[in-house]
């Protein structure tokens, strides 16, 4: 619980809303396409603050119920291919180390030393967390292991909200204006208690190095001005890293946006209301092969419609879009293989239990990406 009768604990939270309002300002001037996406992945976050392990196809129904979304399990499923949190175990991490430091904080807020300096102390545990440019141009960057913090920071203590509309105000905001927003956060209760602040590792081993190598920063008469002085420097540095990021980030996140077009086009082609045009484009190459097969004349008459369905086929495949399963296929399963199917038959009885079943619809993907158009459809076989 925050004591907001203290005069420095309101403080903080004033300059805590402050940040809030200032980034979501940032966020909200990126392209709308980009902004709906970021607004959904910090529900879907906001869904998973409450059960780390939670199935998809559970987070998408809590998600729209909640939300008003219209989002699917597969949808989810992308989502968090995209933010590197789809390995259970790695998401728990994540979630884990933010339910840590949010804990911490509250007690830091407080004003206690101790919680502060644990805070400071995870700051350098992050899950995932990137250290260098490299880091960043692999991928790593798209964890948001912070971004997942100020989320759980404004849910599990209400009391921050001074405005009760903060939590709006975190939605638009992507990776990099959280990782600022929760530096701030640390920034501005070490600047209210006059706590030592929090130095990230890269910075104090440049000190280190510097020290070592006998550099000596030019010492100033006024020790106020020169306390002054270094941290204007260190919010110079902080803003112009964060430019860079959220460059590199809104490059990432218009890229997902394009992907994520391509793959919603593909998933209306296969959906019930358009006659799940992908599986009947396999199933009448699969009876024309058979036909050929056994020697049968086909009708000149069809000809045309048979090279249409020809060059669909190929459009598909260049467009790197493929089968997951192969159609008609027989199978046995157990429950975790059916996990991110369609499953239709009688229910698993135990996690060892196999079964025997038919693909009745092989599920697609793009596989440059291994992002997941439609799921598999299996159906128990007697």
């Amino acid at each position: 619980m925050i004591n907001t009768r203290d005069k420095k604990v309101n403080e903080i939270i004033r300059r805590i809303h402050q940040s809030a309002l200032q980034k979501s300002k940032k966020g909200r001037r990126s392209r709308k396409e980009i902004v709906r996406e970021i607004i959904t992945e910090n529900r879907m976050i906001s869904v998973f603050c409450n059960d780390y392990g939670m199935n998809p196809e559970k987070c998408a129904r809590i998600l729209n119920a909640t939300y008003g979304e219209e989002q699917t399990a597969e949808g989810i499923i992308n989502i968090l291919r995209n933010r590197k949190m789809a390995v259970v175990s790695e998401r728990k991490a994540m979630f884990t180390w933010a339910e840590e430091i949010t804990d911490c904080l509250e007690k830091a807020i407080n004003g206690s030393k101790n919680a502060f300096e644990r805070y400071k102390q995870l700051m350098d545990k992050i899950p995932g967390k990137p250290v260098t440019k490299k880091d960043r141009e692999s991928g790593l960057y798209q964890n948001c292991p912070e971004r997942i913090a100020v989320i759980m920071t404004f849910r599990k203590y209400p009391e921050i909200d001074k405005s009760e509309n903060d939590i709006p105000l975190v939605f638009y905001m992507g990776n990099t204006l959280s990782r600022y927003l929760f530096y701030d956060i640390g920034d501005i209760i070490s600047d209210v208690y006059n706590f030592p602040p929090y130095t990230d590792l890269e910075t104090r081993k440049k000190a280190e190095k510097e020290k070592k190598s006998g550099e000596k920063k030019e010492k100033l008469t006024y020790e106020q001005a020169l306390q002054r002085i270094n941290k204007l420097e260190n919010i110079l540095e902080r803003t112009n890293v964060m430019l860079e990021e959220l460059q590199d980030e809104f490059d990432e996140q218009l890229e997902i946006s394009k992907v994520n077009e391509l793959a919603d086009f593909f998933a209306k082609l296969n959906s019930e209301k358009y006659g799940c045009i992908l599986d009947e484009l396999v199933m009448v190459r699969k009876g024309v092969d058979e036909l050929r097969k056994s020697n049968y004349e086909l009708p000149v008459e069809i000809n045309g419609l048979l090279i249409m369905v020809k060059k669909l086929i190929q459009f598909i495949m260049d467009c790197h879009i493929n089968p997951i399963m192969r159609l008609n296929a027989i199978k046995e399963v157990c429950a975790t293989d059916v996990e991110f199917c369609s499953y239709e038959g009688t229910p698993f009885k135990s996690p060892e239990e196999k079964k025997k079943v038919k693909v009745i619809s092989p599920g697609w993907i793009y596989k440059d990406k291994e992002l997941q158009i439609s799921r598999p459809k299996l159906r128990e076989e007697n």
